[in-house]
């Protein structure tokens, strides 16, 4: 990736109802994704450590999987993972991330950031289309994602695509910076 290279992105917020501690403590769990994403049937840790830098898992929707590795901690707020399989990134990007960001909303409540930043191949051709046929459908999947762990954060429970449905709502899409 060049470094001049800017990131595009998908971002949706969404405030859950539980303190910014407890919402920590469940995001921390590397191995609890498939609580809340869908369409994931499994989570498996794959490195020696479970969370923190470098911590790296497997994602699964059945028997395919996708690769996440932490590439940046922020202790008590989020981190950061690299989307890839092996070497190289989740398909059809250059470079995909996907950022974990919470802050506290109130006493009881902590507000999440959800992001998918990403490079398009094909320079400005690839950008167009970034910014026109691939933000559209991340933002759904982010709200999904969202709402998935709004339902299993506030509750400790598996989110199911009526939960989700139902509390889609509750998520908002940010304007893009690009």
């Amino acid at each position: 990736m060049q470094p001049d290279a800017p990131l595009q992105q998908a971002l949706v917020t969404t405030v859950i109802d539980v303190p910014l501690s407890a919402a920590w403590a469940r995001l921390e769990d590397f191995s609890a994704a498939h609580y809340y994403v869908p369409r994931l049937t499994a989570t498996e840790i794959v490195s020696a450590q479970s969370s923190g830098l470098g911590a790296h898992r497997r994602v699964y929707s059945g028997k395919t999987y996708l690769e996440e590795t932490i590439i940046e901690w922020n202790e008590g707020s989020g981190f950061v993972i690299r989307l890839h399989k092996g070497s190289k990134p989740m398909p059809p990007f250059r470079d995909a991330r996907f950022v974990y960001a919470l802050s506290e909303e109130g006493p009881e409540q902590t507000r999440v950031n959800l992001a998918l930043q990403f490079l398009m191949p094909l320079g400005g051709v690839g950008r167009w289309l970034g910014a026109n046929l691939i933000k559209s459908p991340m933002e759904k999947q982010l709200v999904q994602v969202a709402a998935g762990m709004k339902h299993y954060y506030e509750t400790g429970e598996l989110a199911t695509d009526a939960d989700r449905k139902r509390l889609a709502g509750t998520v908002s899409t940010a304007p893009a910076d690009d």
